[in-house]
């Protein structure tokens, strides 16, 4: 099954744009230098000849840049690390795909197993161009039978996956020639005080100028296995029942907080560490109601924090479930407008920003989570020809310890990567098989 690239444009606003100078927010600079993002595919039920229009879908792209111009610029770097979006409307990179050997029937009979999605389906590279990265790619592939794939990446400097969402959506609205909600691109409101912060997050660290986050990232990536696991909405309660069993009164636990304990107890067992050890789970944190005020919804750039839990290889291994996932709820609980507010003004008092990093570190004892479920809103998703009956997040990048949360309409599906010697011993593990069921594997 091959992807064959038919044509790559450029495609810029309807209308000439404001030439503004958008200096990233703190919130921005502090997220990897990569792509992230996913894959739509659409069904043609109807076998409709000209389903998912290509020429409708290009006109209304042009005219919701209009609203979302900064993805038509660049990215200029400033004397003190922190990166500006020139809004000069070169355009995003649209390509133009075809596979022509496969249907999505076919897909769907082999249960989206990744042996049969073809590769390709967005570029292969997860490492924007430094000198001069291209922010946003979409590509557009159709399928033997007329179905399209509709695949984003996004520079994840410019926006989260709330932004992406709310992209998509006003996109398809504006093909549907429906009203939109406009993005709001005033970054400043996640502006630093300007007073002195309270508080040196171990969230974060500053790192040597002759580090790289993605050094030796290929040879890592080489060792991994990278597998897919499915969790049903009454499997994901009984994991909750299970690890709220002690639970003292007035305290509880959420369904994502026993799902991150279990994955993180599990792999951390199969990792055998040394019991001495203390090890973080880094967790991806939606900061838009944790500030007061709240960050509008519609505000269009990166709102996200890392909270890192950390315990003692043997405090987690050999304590009681619950004590997990309780170390995981009152990191959530802790993330606070103080603590947010504190966070961006230490990195406002960084010389360079560009060195400020995330602390998870993808050596074989940490462990970090993305949960792409709350957005994944299928049915808010139509350009004209219906909704998509199936989403893949961007998989080029697998990482020793790393798990992306998606959802389905019976549940979740968890994409998790891990040493390949290690998951052999995790997929043994009497606990982990309790609650987790393998779907297929990605190798």
């Amino acid at each position: 099954m091959s992807v064959i690239i038919k044509e790559t444009l450029y495609v810029k606003p309807a209308r000439q744009t404001k030439h503004a100078q958008i200096p990233l927010s703190n919130c921005d600079i502090i997220l990897s230098p990569v792509y992230s993002g996913f894959i739509y595919f659409f069904k043609n039920v109807l076998k409709k000849d000209n389903f998912m229009n290509i020429q409708n879908l290009l006109t209304s792209l042009e005219y919701v840049l209009n609203d979302y111009y900064p993805l038509a610029g660049t990215l200029k770097n400033s004397p003190d690390g922190r990166y500006i979006i020139d809004c000069n409307d070169r355009g995003i990179q649209f390509i133009i795909a075809e596979c022509s050997d496969i249907t999505i029937n076919q897909l769907e009979e082999k249960n989206w197993e990744r042996a049969v999605i073809p590769h390709g389906l967005l570029p292969p590279t997860i490492i924007p161009n430094k000198i001069d990265p291209i922010l946003f790619i979409i590509q557009y592939t159709t399928f033997a039978d007329g179905s399209v794939a509709l695949g984003f990446a996004k520079h994840h400097h410019i926006i989260d996956g709330f932004g992406l969402f709310n992209f998509i959506d006003n996109w398809g609205r504006r093909t549907r020639l429906e009203p939109i909600d406009p993005p709001i691109h005033d970054r400043s409101l996640l502006k630093a005080s300007g007073n002195p912060s309270t508080y040196i997050p171990h969230e974060y660290f500053v790192k040597k100028p002759t580090d790289s986050d993605f050094s030796n990232a290929r040879t890592r990536m080489s060792l991994v296995t990278t597998k897919i696991f499915r969790v049903s909405h009454d499997g994901l309660k009984r994991l909750r029942d299970y690890y709220s069993v002690g639970i003292p009164n007035g305290s509880w636990i959420s369904t994502n907080d026993a799902l991150v304990a279990h994955f993180w107890r599990t792999a951390t067992r199969a990792r055998n560490i040394d019991l001495n050890t203390e090890v973080f789970c880094s967790i991806a944190l939606n900061g838009r109601d944790r500030l007061n005020p709240p960050i509008p919804k519609n505000y269009w750039g990166n709102v996200v924090f890392q909270i890192c839990p950390k315990m003692l290889v043997s405090q987690l291994i050999n304590g009681s479930p619950s004590s997990v996932a309780l170390q995981i709820r009152k990191a959530v609980t802790d993330m606070n407008d103080s603590r947010i507010r504190s966070i961006i003004d230490w990195i406002e008092q960084q010389p360079d920003k560009s060195l400020v990093s995330q602390s998870l570190l993808f050596n074989g004892k940490d462990f970090g989570i993305t949960n792409w479920s709350k957005f994944q809103k299928h049915n808010l998703i139509n350009f004209g020809d219906g909704t998509p009956i199936k989403q893949r997040v961007m998989l080029e990048f697998a990482s020793d310890g790393f798990y992306v949360i998606s959802g389905t309409d019976d549940g979740i599906e968890i994409c998790f990567s891990l040493q390949t010697e290690k998951f052999e011993i995790l997929e043994q593990d009497p606990e982990f098989k309790k609650f987790i069921v393998p779907l297929h594997n990605l190798e």
